[in-house]
Parts: structure tokens; C-alpha cells; sequence
């Protein structure tokens, strides 16, 4: 405000973002210090709808999962989710793998304590700097024994992942997801709806809370509904992993039912 020729130069700015929708983000991010969700942009779900699924305790004994996988970049977040279902609900329970020599630096940009969670056993840290993928392999190739459940089949998303389910599928059925809105729309509405509707299980999880919160989506030109990483506010791989969970649950158990059907628009 108090040199002229900047001034001048945020009003033009201003006047460009009120008529140019495209500019619009841009500018109140930038030079206004406000999160704007412009293009599309919508809260995925209400925490609080999210938070009022929330139970004391699942057990899993015995119970047929389907685990999703999003091993992203091996600086960053990694996830793994396990889902089932019982009575027309969706049980789930995910876990988070960070970096173990990056903790620090995490906490101070994320404003997220990651050894809370890795206490409560939410989050795991592992490798140095970057994720340590073997972790997260043997991890998966444990879930039977430590839960008591059978791995019906995993689901990944091929981008880094490819070298790992490699090695599980010779124990496991793997089957990769195509990381696109018009396969992700399905399992994402159906996950809202669940939740919505107060028919989705999980144990007390802060950290999968707060990537619920982070979470936005976009529509497609189809008016499909996916999550959009770019323009989340924070971590959404824990949310991003359950979906592809979901996805399979979905294919298997939801749309083999009877209770769901695919509309094909030609």
C-alpha cells in the first residue's frame, strides 16, 4: 500500500481474478493469503459426518479384506488400506508410511505430529529420507497372520508399484487400478454415500481424520467425481488408498450383490 506502482499492480490483478475465474486461485492464494476453492474444487466430505462413523474397536477375526495400496514417491507419504464388509457396511482401517529422517521437517510444514501417530501405531516411520518400500511389502504380506483375516486381492495403483506387487502377487491377487476419474468416480460416491448414510467402520484414527479434511474433489467433463491430490489442502494418501480398497470391495462384493448397478451412457 505504501509504494504506488505495486498498489497499482494489485489492483489490475484484482480487477483480472474478479473477471477471469482461471486467474482466480492464483490470486487470493498468492497475494491475499486466502485458500480458495475456485475450478471445481469442493470439500470431498464433512469431518464431522467422517468422525460419526468412528467405533471403539473392529475385529477383524476371520473376515475377508480387500487391501488398496498407494506407494506414491518414495519421499513421500505411502498407505496402505484393508476394507470389508458387514451387513451392508464398509469396515476399514489404513495405516501411513513416512519417511523416517524426515519426521521433523514433516511436522513443521504439515503441522502434524507424525510420532503421536506412530505411537498409536497410525502411522509407521521407515528408511531415511525416503520411504523404505520393503517395509511396506512385508507389511502387506503380514496382514493375514496379524489380523486373522484372508486377502481377497490388492489393489495398486501401477505408478511405483509396480516392483511391489510383483512380489505379492505371487502370494496374492493383485490387480491394478487405473488411477482415473472414470474409474475412481464409483468407489469414491460410494464411500460419500457410506458414510453419509452412517453405514462406514473404523477404529480412532486422528491422521486419517485429518486426511479426510484435506481432501477435494474435481468433477471431469462427465461430471465424475475423483479426488484431486494438486489441490488438496495437505496429505490425502490414506483417504486415496482406502478408495482403491473400496474399488475392489465394490467390484466384488457390492455390484456382485445386486445392490449397485452400472449405468452406460453411450
Amino acid at each position: 500500500m505504501e509504494i504506488p506502482e505495486i498498489w497499482d499492480d494489485l489492483i489490475k490483478k484484482r480487477a483480472k481474478a474478479i473477471a477471469v475465474e482461471s486467474v482466480r486461485e492464483n490470486f487470493l492464494t498468492k497475494h491475499c493469503n486466502i485458500i480458495y476453492q475456485g475450478m471445481g474444487t469442493e470439500i470431498y466430505i464433512d469431518i464431522n459426518e467422517v468422525m460419526n462413523c468412528r467405533i471403539s474397536k473392529i475385529d477383524w477375526t476371520g473376515r475377508k479384506v480387500y487391501i488398496g495400496v498407494d506407494l506414491a514417491m518414495t519421499n513421500d507419504n505411502c498407505a496402505v488400506a484393508m476394507v470389508s464388509e458387514e451387513n451392508n457396511e464398509i469396515l476399514a482401517d489404513v495405516i501411513a508410511f513416512i519417511p523416517k529422517g524426515r519426521i521433523e521437517e514433516k511436522d513443521k510444514f504439515e503441522k502434524i505430529k507424525y510420532e503421536d501417530f506412530i505411537k498409536q501405531m497410525k502411522c509407521i516411520a521407515c528408511g531415511n529420507r525416503t520411504v523404505d518400500y520393503g517395509v511396506i511389502e512385508d507389511f502387506v504380506f503380514s496382514i493375514e497372520e496379524k489380523y486373522k483375516v484372508t486377502v481377497m486381492a490388492i489393489g495398486y495403483d501401477r505408478y511405483n508399484a509396480l516392483s511391489s506387487a510383483q512380489k505379492w502377487d505371487k502370494k496374492f491377487n493383485t490387480i491394478q487400478i487405473r488411477q482415473h476419474s472414470d474409474t475412481l468416480h464409483s468407489p469414491t460416491k460410494l464411500l460419500y454415500e457410506k458414510i453419509m448414510d452412517r453405514q462406514f467402520r473404523y477404529e480412532s484414527n486422528k491422521l486419517l481424520e485429518i486426511n479426510f479434511e484435506n481432501a477435494r474433489c474435481i468433477y471431469d467433463t462427465n461430471m465424475n467425481r475423483y479426488i484431486t491430490k494438486k489441490r488438496s489442502q495437505g496429505k490425502v494418501d490414506m483417504v486415496v488408498t482406502l478408495i482403491n480398497a473400496v474399488y475392489l470391495l465394490q467390484q466384488d462384493v457390492f455390484l456382485d450383490s445386486g445392490d449397485f448397478f452400472v449405468q452406460v451412457i453411450e
